[in-house]
């Protein structure tokens, strides 16, 4: 084998490895969601998630998603790459009372969909949040 062939598949093998070895070293998460269970905030009532997404079903990425209790603070959470969102509103607020609305500049909210029923005593309360582009 010629050495110049030889020097360029050796180079290659190495930059095939590195690259092996530096994607083995960051962490991976399962559904690329951030999210860890193990250290949600304990006692701190229900959990409000869901998606935000446009009129096509895609994710609306960074969106600021407001959960608006009748009395009591607002919490402002934003959407990951994947339109997620999750959050903690007191446990003394029931789920009924509190309104989901979204806002991302350039985007319309055009509807919320509660899949949660009314009325229910369930921990995880799912809101999506469907928006129009301008």
């Amino acid at each position: 084998m010629d050495p110049f062939m030889r020097a360029d598949v050796t180079m290659l093998i190495r930059a095939i490895l590195l690259t092996l070895a530096a994607a083995a070293a960051m962490p991976v998460l399962a559904g690329g969601d951030d999210y860890d269970a193990a250290r949600d905030v304990q006692g701190a009532g229900p959990a409000y998630f869901g998606f935000v997404r446009d009129t096509r079903g895609s994710a609306v990425v960074d969106a600021q998603v407001l959960l608006q209790p009748k009395k009591g603070k607002p919490v402002l959470l934003k959407s990951n790459v994947l339109g997620l969102y999750r959050g903690h509103i007191s446990k003394d607020v029931l789920p009924d009372d509190v309104q989901v609305s979204c806002v991302k500049p350039g985007y319309q909210q055009t509807k919320t969909n509660r899949r949660t029923p009314p009325g229910a005593t369930a921990m995880f309360i799912e809101t999506e949040c469907t928006m129009r582009r301008l």
